[in-house]
């Protein structure tokens, strides 16, 4: 503990969205983004953790993050930008935006954190979502061929990914 409070823990943070899920507020998630590639090839700076969320179907025709922001009100949680500040980790979330993001959600691997289990996005999904034109940027075309290249997904399957949904990509 530091004279500003608690030091912040990915695990407590971890921790937390499991909270949200089981509270209700959100369907499912899947940790995706930089930190989802911790798990799947070499760790790259970030500064948030990316959640991609189902909301339930109340919120969705109108997407509103408003029954997060309250979640994290109630306890104690801050704000910052787009950020929802838990456990001092800035988590960004992201609702579902089209199929090939509700498919990442719904394979997403459960997997363990310091004994927190947490559902991530499988790397295939990583890479063709890294390849969507609406994020399709230098940064997130190299973290594809990292994950192409660090043999941890299913090459078959990337290829079907990458077809079914018109992705562009050149895989070493």
């Amino acid at each position: 503990m530091t004279a500003a409070g608690p030091t912040p823990t990915f695990s407590a943070a971890l921790r937390a969205i499991n909270d949200l899920k089981n509270d209700g507020v959100i369907e499912e998630y899947a940790i995706a983004g930089a930190i989802a590639l911790v798990f799947w090839t070499e760790p790259v700076v970030t500064y948030d953790l990316d959640v991609l969320v189902f909301l339930p179907e109340e919120n969705r025709p109108i997407v509103t993050l408003g029954p997060i922001c309250e979640w994290a009100a109630r306890r104690g949680y801050g704000s910052e930008a787009e950020h929802v500040l838990i456990e001092g980790v800035p988590v960004q979330f992201l609702p579902s935006h089209d199929e090939l993001a509700d498919e990442a959600i719904e394979t997403a691997r459960t997997l363990d954190y310091e004994g927190v289990p947490i559902r991530v996005v499988r790397p295939e999904y990583l890479v063709a979502l890294y390849l969507e034109p609406s994020a399709r940027t230098p940064k997130r075309r190299e973290r594809a061929a990292a994950l192409t290249e660090s043999g941890a997904l299913d090459r078959d399957l990337l290829k079907e990914l990458l077809t079914r949904f018109d992705l562009k990509f050149q895989m070493p």
